[in-house]
């Protein structure tokens, strides 16, 4: 009777246990794993990634960054692309272009309020995946809490639960400060003191307060007058200062200290590929903060250039070095080349890479090849039925068919009419010309992106880049720059937790700016795991 017993409560005790399992898991599953405001938002933030394409494959031991600048008028006519065009599932960096300095205060500001700040991209989004329904879309309680622009838009879609992937979200967006129509506010403002702290303070506060994961300075460029070169450092190392000093903020309070596992705000400079232009640079010192340098390997010939060229070219085959060059044992900070000018042999990505390599000593994982979703062109171009290259040619005029920019014509509208398009090996570049017109466009084609794709993991570089996103044809895959490059490369780098994936960070926003805050609203609905589509 004992031992009947005994059997009884061994079975009773199996049968509590398997329904207190039963019980916990439903529990878990109705209230906690969806109602707990305190709980960590990763899990639910791991659950809403994107894809636009093929998943891309990370590889945390050989894989490379790939980056693309956004430029803040690409909604308009005629480009009309906006950020959900892009494809995110094979980039690990967009630098969004421009903010400027505000000449007569140093401070940072917006160089188009409505695009970057006020723009709907939600309803061409919405109508584009058709995946949210427009009665929804237009409901307040789910529109009010969107941050809007362009920029909006590039928050929302790294938290946006519309796409499954698992590749697609943990891109980083970093904000590039500067650009061509801004250069002459940076001699402005580093010669006043209180300008210049005006720079770095409000670069910190728009750097956050709109969701950047970083900074790039685009001074395009630093003359030699001893003092630009001098205060481009300073600039460089007081906002790396203000970048840790901010990570510190965050991640100390909040009681995780750990360096080598939180994620880092980002310091870039966009680099001139021009040997003459870099010797000016205090390359070695500034290389000490900066965590990445993207050299523009591009605009080597345009509407400037004497005689007709390639603008993007890696290559060029007459190319001819001082010996001395590869000498590493000689006092390269008193070095006179031969070459200071550059020539025509110098003007090549191949020369610039491994210029800033050998001289300044720059570790090539921190080094970003340029490429250009774009063409430069010449027009009545003297050159004879027998020719099969037209570089090197005199020329009168420029042409062109992108808005407000002479001489040039984006990818996806290349080759031009009346002509075909080809691809010199030689200097890794394709090319179009009409012969009616006269008119030879160079440019980078998938064919040049292989090599290129080639080229980075062969000299062990960072990854490359491309200015800009709108001049790619997003249309047609098979036509795409940024598909043959990333085909080619074969992986992406692992895409580790960026700024504002991180609970911390998004706390920290909250109880430093609370509800006044650009992406505030969002970001309670994050942490509060309100519904996000």
């Amino acid at each position: 009777m004992i031992r009947v017993n005994q059997k009884w409560w061994v079975a009773l005790a199996l049968l509590f246990v398997i329904i207190s399992i039963m019980v916990e898991s439903f529990l878990y599953q109705k209230f906690l794993k969806h109602g707990s405001k305190e709980e960590s938002i990763e899990d639910s933030i791991n659950e809403s990634q994107i894809v636009y394409g093929k998943s891309f494959p990370n590889n945390p031991d050989s894989g490379y960054d790939v980056g693309v600048y956004y430029s803040n008028w690409s909604p308009y006519t005629p480009r009309l692309h906006l950020p959900h065009d892009m494809d995110f599932s094979r980039l690990t960096h967009v630098y969004y272009a421009f903010f400027v300095v505000d000449s007569k205060t140093g401070a940072l500001t917006t160089s188009d309020n409505w695009s970057d700040f006020e723009m709907d991209c939600y309803k061409p989004l919405a109508m584009k995946l058709k995946k949210l329904q427009l009665d929804h879309f237009f409901n307040p309680k789910f529109k009010n809490g969107l941050p809007m622009g362009c920029i909006g838009e590039l928050f929302y879609l790294r938290h946006s639960q519309l796409f499954d992937s698992n590749n697609s979200r943990k891109f980083k967006l970093i904000m590039s400060v500067g650009g061509w129509s801004n250069r002459e506010a940076f001699p402005r403002m580093i010669r006043d003191s209180k300008k210049l702290d005006a720079f770095v303070n409000s670069c910190i506060e728009n750097m956050f307060n709109y969701g950047f994961d970083g900074i790039e300075l685009d001074w395009e460029f630093p003359k030699d007058d001893k003092l630009e070169p001098k205060m481009y450092l300073e600039l460089v190392k007081k906002l790396k200062w203000k970048q840790n000093e901010l990570e510190q903020k965050i991640f100390n309070n909040s009681g995780n200290g750990n360096h080598s596992k939180r994620p880092k705000f980002h310091l870039s400079i966009a680099a001139p590929a021009f040997k003459e232009k870099l010797d000016i640079l205090l390359m070695r010192e500034m290389d000490h903060y900066v965590d990445v340098w993207n050299m523009m390997t591009y605009d080597y010939h345009g509407e400037w250039s004497e005689k007709t060229g390639y603008h993007s070219n890696l290559y060029s085959p007459q190319e001819t070095r001082n010996e001395d060059d590869d000498d590493d044992d000689r006092d390269e900070d008193n070095e006179d080349d031969d070459d200071d000018e550059d020539d025509e042999s110098n003007l090549n990505g191949d020369y610039a890479i491994n210029y800033v390599i050998k001289k300044y000593h720059i570790n090539p994982k921190k080094i970003n090849l340029g490429m250009a979703a774009y063409g430069r062109g010449f027009t009545k171009v003297n050159a004879s039925s027998q020719d099969t290259r037209f570089i090197n040619k005199p020329y009168r005029g420029v042409g062109g068919a992108s808005e407000g920019e002479p001489g040039m014509w984006l990818y996806n509208q290349l080759p031009i009419k009346n002509s075909l398009e080809e691809f010199d090996p030689d200097y890794v570049s394709a090319f179009c010309y009409d012969k009616k017109s006269k008119t030879f466009v160079g440019y980078d084609n998938r064919d040049s992106m292989k090599v290129k794709a080639q080229y980075v993991k062969e000299h062990n570089l960072k990854g490359g880049f491309w200015w800009e996103s709108c001049g790619d044809d997003h249309k047609n895959p098979e036509k795409s720059l940024l598909n043959a490059f990333t085909d080619e490369i074969g992986s992406v780098t692992e895409k580790n937790e960026t700024m504002f994936t991180n609970i911390e960070v998004l706390k920290y926003y909250l109880k430093t700016k609370g509800d006044t805050g650009f992406l505030s609203t969002f970001i309670m609905k994050l942490l509060y795991r309100d519904e996000i589509y």
